[in-house]
């Protein structure tokens, strides 16, 4: 209804409280019809306040317990969901897993790994749901799921609880902008995003954009990216994923696991992945490339801070505090994962030392790239480089201009600090901050590594630059 003239309402006038008390579901779900009636074209404002949602319904669509949507629009064009300190949350005790669909009550399959039997399902819905929407902007909002309120029941799916609970879903859509928006506390995913791209189909950036959005305690993933093209991330913090009542495998900041098609053109400028039960970010599965991450952090406590095995992703000016691993194996130096002035370092989070026994571990990739890059270690070895012996010279990973911080370690001497073997080097420097003779009872096993430019050695007999 392209001819209309754009409106504006308030949550407010479809009978919404927002005292923290009254369960506005019922006033959501009628905003959500008069917009999807119109197709759009307007705004809806969520003035002040703390609203309550969350309808389950027994028995609904077959399942034990069905959620539905809080606000779900489909095919709307030129519509804006605006917060004005509003908080919008999911009622205590609403029940998510697997419910015996006779007696209520929570459902404990012993001995099955894989369990999803869904008339035995107890799924919440989401608290935004886009599809086949375009030119949709969301913004400054809470959205909290309430996940240590939720009733758990037992595991559904292949991996712990895979059902619908995530802050916003998107699907199918188009020219998203989502800023300054908190979504914290989902069963599932902070949110998620589905564009279906099938290979080899010519398709423009889809311009689906995260600016100033923390994505917070949420059950399986701050992010899962299944399918697209063109995501931009910019100031986003995607932490401490699995760390509330409900926690689902893989866990991660961010994963980025192509299930309903294609994944490309991915940006991430300063943004955190800290302190999540699973990696920080993961790309492991699916036809995934040409992704960027600029001036980020990544913080593995528990695992990895990351993990990539897909073509063509790139960090530039990131800091990396627990070990990564993996990597692409590519036939190109194109496609290589590429790694420039990024930080590496054992640094400690809250007490708790970052995971790993080495700060880079990397297994038979070929054509990584280490460009300017800083290692830092106190209680780790510094790197764990493994090749094949009769990969060519331009086959082997390069470290290029970096400088490598060694400082007194636990390990007992002798031992190794790191192991190198069918590398090149260049231009590599070492500050190590112990005596000479002190530092000669480790050693560096390897081989099959192409020395270029001489770099430096220096040392510091005291643990203080």
């Amino acid at each position: 209804m392209i001819g209309q003239g754009l409106v504006v309402k308030d949550i407010k006038e479809f009978g919404a409280k927002g005292d923290g008390k009254t369960n506005d579901q019922g006033a959501f779900q009628r905003a959500a019809s008069f917009f999807n009636t119109r197709k759009g074209q307007g705004k809806l404002i969520i003035s002040k306040g703390k609203y309550k949602v969350g309808k389950q319904v027994m028995h609904g669509n077959g399942a034990a317990y069905w959620g539905e949507d809080v606000l779900r629009f489909e095919k709307c064009n030129n519509l804006v969901i605006e917060g004005k300190g509003a908080t919008i949350f999911f009622a205590g005790g609403l029940k998510f897993g697997a419910f015996d669909p006779k007696t209520g009550e929570p459902f404990y399959h012993k001995g099955q790994t894989y369990f999803a039997k869904f008339d035995y399902a107890a799924a919440l819905g989401n608290a935004i749901s886009l599809t086949n929407c375009s030119n949709v902007t969301i913004k400054n909002l809470i959205l909290d799921g309430n996940n240590d309120k939720l009733t758990k029941g037992g595991t559904f799916g292949d991996r712990d609880y895979q059902l619908p609970h995530d802050g916003m879903f998107i699907k199918d859509c188009s020219d998203i902008q989502i800023q300054n928006v908190t979504s914290k506390n989902f069963g599932r995913d902070g949110i998620q995003i589905s564009n279906k791209i099938m290979p080899g189909s010519n398709v423009p950036d889809q311009k689906i954009q995260l600016k100033g959005c923390q994505f917070l305690y949420n059950g399986r993933q701050g992010l899962s990216w299944v399918g697209g093209a063109g995501l931009t991330a910019s100031s986003c913090k995607f932490n401490f994923t699995g760390k509330g009542n409900i926690s689902s495998a893989p866990g991660a900041g961010v994963d980025i696991e192509a299930e309903v098609g294609i994944i490309k053109n991915g940006t991430f400028q300063n943004c955190e992945f800290v302190n999540n039960t699973g990696c920080g970010f993961v790309a492991d599965s699916g036809p995934s490339s040409d992704v960027s991450f600029e001036s980020c952090t990544f913080w593995g406590i528990t695992t990895w801070s990351m993990w990539t095995t897909k073509p063509n992703y790139t960090f530039r000016n990131c800091n990396f505090y627990g070990s990564i691993v993996q990597g692409y194996d590519s036939p190109n130096e194109k496609d290589a994962t590429k790694f420039y002035n990024c930080i590496f370092e054992d640094k400690v989070y809250q007490g708790q030392d970052p995971y790993g026994k080495y700060l880079v571990e990397i297994n038979n990739k070929k054509r990584m790239l280490f460009d300017g890059c800083t290692f830092t270690t106190r209680t780790k070895k510094v790197f764990w480089f493994e090749g094949i012996a009769s990969w060519k010279d331009e086959e082997k990973p390069l470290v290029t201009n970096c400088t490598i911080n060694i400082y007194p370690t636990p390990y007992k001497r002798p031992d190794f600090l790191a192991k190198m073997a069918c590398l090149r080097w260049d231009n590599v420097m070492y500050n190590i901050y112990m005596s000479k003779e002190a530092y000669n009872n480790y050693y560096i096993p390897g081989g099959y590594v192409n020395f270029t430019r001489n770099g430096k050695v220096n040392y510091f007999p005291s643990d203080k630059k």
